[in-house]
């Protein structure tokens, strides 16, 4: 299969290296003009699983373009950009989007799905998100940081044979995945768990697993838990996972020793995506005259990090 990868952060190489190592034809596109000349000369280098060496990878042999129009068809478009950059990649790659080539939002963000239908046709569309973690490392380099599902859905809930063969792909290349119906309320229950995830680690500067060791961070995160939930019942949002909290521990367990992507963005002086997570869930409240301070709270303090910039220790 002949993939596209728009975006080539932690999660675009992550799944660009397992594509590679299945025996696809990987194709990143990026604007960063430096990541898509380390690309083009050593490829993706996967830090394994488990792995503490950071100079130990396994190098995976991918293309790498700034400019999607150099490329004439594909399979499969892969978006894995940030939420502030949808509309702006997705108008990128249109001529590749269509019945046999759909593109496939791999983004945590609630509004993602709503920008690309402007775009195309929602049956040119596969909804997804994933719980494999990772962290970009210098030049092309990615350390896989913990195991998990990743799950794909046709926006009207059908068993398409164009999504089973995404998903057979997918796991014949170690990537475990699973159809589902309700892709939409799947996602927004990823949105509210990360929403507490996120910030908080972002905040208190430490790993996903970390934030499980205090009382107070637990509390902090299940209040945030429970403002996401009450949005998405004013919404009538189908959350389909019966136990939140079940999700949030069993996330930050599988990526305990991983950083958030928000964390990430902070250290690396990039935008967060603040605004389609907490930001989202505020928004919906608002319409919906549901209070959501500590939702408001993490908003404001993620984007003071952004302005100030703030020295993150001496750690990180």
């Amino acid at each position: 299969m002949k993939i596209a990868i728009v975006g080539s952060g932690a999660i675009g190489r992550l799944f660009g290296a397992f594509l590679a190592k299945g025996g696809h034809e990987v194709i990143l596109v990026d604007v960063d003009q430096r990541v898509i000349d380390e690309i083009n000369r050593s490829g993706i280098g996967l830090m394994e699983l488990g792995e503490s060496n950071p100079d130990t990878v396994n190098k995976l042999p991918v293309q790498a373009v700034s400019d999607p129009s150099t490329i004439s068809d594909c399979d499969l478009v892969l978006l894995t950009v940030k939420s502030h950059a949808t509309l702006t990649a997705a108008k990128s790659v249109l001529h590749l989007i269509g019945e046999s080539s759909p593109i496939l939002t791999l983004q945590t963000g609630l509004g993602n799905i709503e920008t690309l239908e402007k775009l195309v046709s929602p049956q040119h569309i596969i909804g997804a998100f994933t719980f494999m973690s990772a962290t970009a490392l210098g030049n092309s380099r990615v350390r896989h940081g913990g195991m998990g599902k990743t799950y794909l859905g046709e926006l009207n809930g059908d068993f398409s044979p164009r999504l089973e063969k995404v998903c057979e792909v997918f796991n014949d290349c170690g990537l475990m995945n699973q159809m589902v119906h309700r892709i939409v309320g799947r996602l927004w229950c990823k949105v509210i768990v990360y929403s507490a995830i996120n910030p908080v680690s972002s905040i208190l500067k430490i790993p996903n697993g970390n934030l499980l060791s205090q009382m107070e961070s637990v509390t902090l995160m299940k209040k945030l838990l429970d403002e996401g939930k009450m949005v998405a019942d004013a919404c009538a949002i189908d959350l389909v996972y019966p136990d939140l909290y079940e999700l949030l521990f069993d996330a930050c367990n599988k990526s305990s020793n991983n950083l958030s992507s928000m964390l990430q963005d902070l250290l690396n002086d990039r935008p967060t995506e603040i605004n389609a997570q907490n930001g989202a869930l505020c928004r919906f409240a608002e319409e919906k005259g549901v209070s959501t301070p500590t939702q408001q709270t993490m908003v404001q303090l993620i984007k003071l990090l952004e302005r100030w910039k703030p020295n993150l220790g001496p750690n990180f």
